[in-house]
């Protein structure tokens, strides 16, 4: 729903947009001053007399465009736009999660060369660390992630978990439950959404599972 208000209110706007610029290149024809006047909202209306016989079909359609993006925006756009955004400021990069893996610890040794018996043998040497912080990374992952089927009664539990939900016209929704209610649950994924838990066909939740 939010997806579908989000575009409805773009389409509005862009009605407006192209409007408004239709109208100003129209007051500059008609007069410089009037072009200039033209740009300045609600200031502009002020040319609308001498513009209407060519800019009325216009106005018209711009005045919708801005009703359309208005109703949208108040019916629930302006969360759709929001989740956009904050997605894009949370995305990370795979090369950001590659540079922020820790590395094993490395160390040099200097070599030993035959000496006389009054010259002491020089000891080993590390650089940065010493061999107790040395470590190594496990040769697989010690597990992996994965969905089991649950009984859908157990969604009043799952608050914070995430889930794979099949509803009755076998449309996948998978996020994060966010809260639940008598009838209904949130889940927030790619879009926030409200699903009544009777529409509810599968209910999967994501756990670790051994290798």
């Amino acid at each position: 729903m939010q997806l579908a208000l989000t575009i409805l209110a773009g389409f509005g706007a862009l009605l407006f947009i192209v409007c408004f610029i239709g109208y100003v290149l129209s007051g500059f024809r008609h007069h410089f001053v009037t072009g200039l006047i033209s740009m300045l909202p609600v200031l502009n209306i002020v040319t609308l007399p001498s513009l209407w016989d060519r800019n009325s079909k216009k106005f018209f359609v711009g005045l919708i465009g801005l009703v359309i993006t208005s109703g949208a925006w108040f019916m629930g756009a302006d969360k759709g736009i929001q989740n956009l955004v904050s997605r894009g400021d949370n995305t990370t990069t795979e090369q950001d999660v590659i540079s922020s893996t820790p590395k094993a610890s490395t160390y040099k040794t200097t070599s030993i060369t035959s000496t006389p018996a009054s010259t002491p043998i020089k000891a080993k040497r590390f650089s940065s660390y010493d061999e107790e912080d040395m470590f190594e990374l496990p040769a697989k992952a010690l597990y992996k992630l994965g969905f089991d089927t649950v009984p859908i009664n157990q969604i009043s539990t799952l608050k914070g978990r995430i889930v794979q939900i099949t509803n009755n016209n076998n449309e996948l929704i998978e996020g994060r439950v966010k809260s639940i209610a008598p009838g209904s649950v949130v889940v927030d994924g790619l879009f926030e959404n409200e699903l009544p838990i009777a529409s509810i066909k599968q209910l999967k939740l994501m756990v670790k599972k051994a290798n």
